[in-house]
């Protein structure tokens, strides 16, 4: 992709697999040059790729970069956690959206959607996943939803 864009590339990742910052690190090694971290991994979902544990990483493995770990660490510890209304991290929900392949943006209409046709919102969101749905795509739910619980 980088080849053959011919402009720097950049990659955001979310961490409802657990693998935001091993995916960060596979970008770089395909040559990605500027990739989107955050504090404590503060994001939709179970968050985006943590800005303290990613700067670790990249150091452990000797890439070069201009990170301060240190800094990172107190900014997420000192500032950030203080403001969050939750910690990140991987519950049924973000790991659904994971395993699914969908944008969280479904959730809260995937949740109305299971609660009208009594049906597990999983299903639903697997359902969304195997027909590769993605963000504007939400009026779907219904269809689908239908779909699952009376056929076709």
């Amino acid at each position: 992709l980088v080849e053959k864009l011919g402009v720097p590339v950049g990659f955001h990742s979310h961490n409802n697999l657990g693998l935001a910052v091993s995916n960060s690190i596979a970008a770089i090694e395909y040559g990605a040059e500027y990739i989107d971290v955050t504090c404590r991994g503060l994001g939709a979902g179970a968050g985006n790729t943590q800005a303290e544990v990613f700067a670790a990483v990249i150091d452990r493995m000797g890439l070069k970069n201009n990170l301060d770990l240190y800094e990172y660490m107190d900014l997420a510890q000192d500032v950030v956690a203080p403001m969050m209304l939750r910690e990140q991290y991987i519950d049924s929900a973000a790991l659904t959206l994971g395993y699914a392949g969908v944008y969280s943006s479904f959730l809260l209409h995937t949740y109305n959607a299971a609660k009208k046709f009594d049906l597990n919102p999983r299903d639903i969101l697997v359902e969304l996943g195997k027909r590769r749905m993605v963000g504007g795509q939400e009026d779907m739910i219904i269809d689908v939803s239908h779909a699952l619980k009376y056929g076709s």
